[in-house]
């Protein structure tokens, strides 16, 4: 009867502990929005366990560019890893503030001797909303040259969105659309999007 007491006791005391006590979220925090950083701007979107990046920067004595977009898989720990066959590019979003450096080899899209960058709260811009104007719009890969996705938003759905930051892709802005079953992340069109604010 002792040993019963004590159980009860013991887990009514944890029913008064919120879930996320229980059970942390490693990713660290969302950084969904646009950073600025020492070098350039840094566009991020995260949803589950991706997250999308558009980077622009100059760095070095003789101006070098970064120019990437891409997709980062969630690695534990509050980072992120983009990997091509260049080398592989962490990010991390802990402690308020996102860094991002090539662990092995290069980063493909800034080249050599690119010293990685850090960004802080105080430059960072949030996610706006836009409603979806067009009766259908395909979320596209985010890469320099995107393509369709099976995905897609109907005329009416409200998504976040960040302005993408490298070059050649004024046409798209970068999104996420909550669903009841999962969230997508992507490129849409800036043209099936009305948008409250950019």
């Amino acid at each position: 009867m002792k040993a019963l007491h004590v159980t009860l006791l013991l887990a009514a005391s944890l029913s008064g502990v919120p879930a996320a006590a229980q059970a942390p979220d490693d990713r660290g925090f969302d950084p969904t929005g646009v950073w600025y950083g020492q070098h350039g701007p840094l566009a991020l979107m995260r949803a589950g366990d991706t997250l999308t990046f558009s980077y622009s920067g100059v760095f070095g004595a003789t101006a070098h560019m970064c120019d990437g977009i891409g997709v980062a898989g969630f690695a534990g720990d509050g980072r992120w890893e983009y990997v091509d066959e260049q080398g592989t590019v962490t990010f991390t979003t802990k402690g308020g503030k996102v860094t991002m450096e090539a662990t092995k080899g290069i980063a493909s899209f800034c080249g050599a001797n690119w010293p990685g960058d850090t960004f802080g709260k105080d430059g960072w811009k949030p996610a706006f909303n836009c409603t979806v104007s067009a009766p259908k719009a395909h979320f596209l890969t985010a890469a320099r040259s995107p393509e369709p996705r099976k995905g897609y938003v109907v005329k009416g759905n409200v998504v976040e969105a960040v302005g993408l930051v490298n070059e050649g892709t004024p046409g798209w802005l970068l999104v996420r659309y909550v669903g009841r079953k999962q969230t997508t992340a992507g490129l849409l069109e800036r043209d099936a999007l009305e948008c409250r604010e950019e």
